[in-house]
């Protein structure tokens, strides 16, 4: 008897401009054998990584605009359909503010607004300058989103880019992948 075909995961990543952005192409390799994956990108992670990098590791293409003319449907509505997971990584302090308070104003706010934390997981993976992350705005928008039901991966202590230590690193591809694949 033929074994039945699994539909895999559907997990979409929303890259947000920090120099961490480049640990998302690692994350992949972490996630590919276990889910499809498809990225958006708010226009600060492009200065960081291209979205050709993500093109050719996901094999999907790369949402990089809200204005593109080829699908029936805004493509953030279409992938809020499809996903089973969002993860936001890096999440910087100005993706928390505004999933906090609902702008939507570039591909991945306005996919994190498309989807609903109480219908599928919804994940923020955030990195940022230690007194980014202290800040007492950014605190309150993360207790916020805890309340309203989104999930966070805290980030790690050590060197930040900045030449800063302390914490606000971006949890290593592993430890989020694992955190990510537990909640499918």
């Amino acid at each position: 008897m033929a074994k039945k075909n699994k539909k895999r995961p559907h997990i979409v990543i929303g890259v947000c401009g920090s120099i961490a952005a480049f640990k998302i192409a690692v994350l992949h390799k972490h996630l590919r054998d276990h889910a499809d994956c498809t990225v958006a990108m708010t226009p600060s992670a492009q200065q960081f990584i291209g979205a050709q990098t993500f093109l050719a590791l996901t094999g999907n293409p790369v949402i990089t605009s809200l204005w593109e003319p080829t699908h029936t449907k805004p493509k953030h509505i279409d992938l809020a359909d499809e996903l089973d997971l969002l993860l936001i990584a890096p999440a910087t302090a100005n993706i928390l503010a505004k999933a906090a308070t609902g702008i939507a104003d570039e591909p991945v706010s306005t996919l994190i607004l498309s989807c609903l934390p109480d219908e599928k997981p919804i994940v923020f993976a955030p990195a940022m300058n230690t007194r980014m992350w202290k800040n007492p705005a950014t605190r309150a928008n993360v207790k916020t989103l805890q309340q309203r039901g989104y999930h966070f991966i805290a980030p790690d202590t050590g060197d930040l880019a900045c030449g800063w230590q302390g914490e606000g690193r971006l949890a290593e591809p592993e430890v989020i992948a694992k955190q990510v694949l537990a909640l499918l």
